[in-house]
């Protein structure tokens, strides 16, 4: 990922995040932030059932820019039944597989946000949601590990939904499981980030843990999860890694999150955006405008889902210039994006392209 930033233990459940310079991957477009590599060819996947919806959600209200409305989901599940696809836009509860049908799931409830619904990101430091927080936003990002369950209940008690964070391609020697993982399946260094190294995301051992960290994120009240580094395949991780092995891990991961009734995001992954539109609830990009691509993510706009997009102006997070805001504001491609001007370091501090700053408390 390209943010640098380092969360603050509050207790040993609560591992540190990085503080470490930007990574610098070989791939999509030599994205400093990681994507995942090119549109995958149509391949077989059985048992995997994936599915969206339509429903009533939380609102904002507050002095920051104005949210929008957020609706609920059919939950994935299975049995599946395939029925014929009806192009790129996601059908109500139904997901689109990698071969070009659609599956029909059942109807319990799953938070999907609208397009457009403004959101504030913080991984450095865990949110002190002791006090109204700044911006009044009903969508938060915040790392899983760094936030106990009681932040996450103050934060709903604001009208906040809570994405929770965390690596779902890379071994990291802070977090608290790092001992769990099969020596055969931590791979390669990750470029600028010591300590932290690929992961085979086909290994089951891997996916097994996986599968508790998401269940640590649902036991935690987290609405949705926000899983990093999905596309290893992209650079030289130490497994044969493949476009198709990350939809396939992908799947995985969303359907293990609809099993705890959370909904997932894609973050990055801009060549199989397209594929991926309707096996996640929102996309998370990062520096869209700055490497030309905004336009890749255009399918989740149409399928009405939000793009949460970040930028990483010069003199964030301390003072961004008029031009430089400007050019890291809206331009063709990104129309209808919920757009960020962040530092690197993803702190508290947030400005929006109206030229609206605040600070989220943080511990630390």
């Amino acid at each position: 990922m390209e943010e640098a930033h380092k969360v603050h233990s509050q207790s040993p459940l609560y591992s540190d995040e990085k503080a470490q310079s930007p990574r610098k991957i070989s791939s999509f477009r030599r994205h400093r932030y990681r994507t995942l590599g090119a549109v995958a060819t149509t391949i077989a996947i059985l048992g995997i059932t994936l599915g969206v919806g339509l429903g009533v959600g939380l609102t904002n209200s507050g002095d920051a820019p104005s949210s929008t409305s957020t609706v609920t989901s059919d939950k994935r599940s299975s049995p599946p039944i395939a029925t014929a696809s009806q192009g790129l836009s996601c059908q109500a509860g139904s997901l689109s597989l990698l071969g070009g049908l659609n599956v029909v799931a059942n109807t319990t409830p799953l938070w999907q946000p609208l397009p457009g619904t403004p959101w504030q990101i913080v991984l450095n430091s865990p949110i002190d949601a002791s006090r109204s927080l700044t911006p009044a936003l009903s969508v938060y990002d915040i790392d899983m590990y760094g936030n106990s369950a009681l932040t996450i209940q103050q934060m709903h008690l604001q009208g906040i939904k809570v994405i929770c964070y965390f690596s779902a391609g890379s071994w990291e020697i802070y977090r608290p499981d790092a001992g769990m993982f099969p020596p055969q399946d931590i791979g390669n260094d990750l470029h600028g980030w010591p300590g932290e190294r690929w992961l085979n995301t086909e290994s089951k051992a891997v996916r097994d843990i996986m599968a508790n960290r998401i269940k640590l994120a649902a036991e935690k009240g987290c609405d949705a999860v926000d899983p990093d580094n999905v596309d290893g395949f992209g650079t030289d991780t130490g497994f044969p890694l493949t476009s198709g092995t990350a939809l396939n891990y992908l799947s995985f991961l969303s359907l293990t999150a609809a099993s705890y009734n959370m909904a997932i995001g894609l973050k990055n992954a801009g060549e199989i955006a397209a594929n991926a539109t309707c096996m996640v609830e929102f996309a998370i990009i990062e520096s869209c405008i700055a490497n030309g691509e905004c336009d890749i993510y255009q399918n989740f706009i149409a399928a009405g889902k939000p793009v949460f997009q970040i930028e990483y102006p010069f003199g964030a997070p301390t003072r961004v210039s008029k031009q430089d805001l400007a050019k890291s504001c809206k331009i063709k491609g990104n129309e209808g994006y919920s757009e960020v001007i962040k530092g690197k370091e993803l702190g508290g501090w947030v400005e929006y392209c109206d030229g609206t700053i605040f600070n989220t408390a943080t511990y630390g």
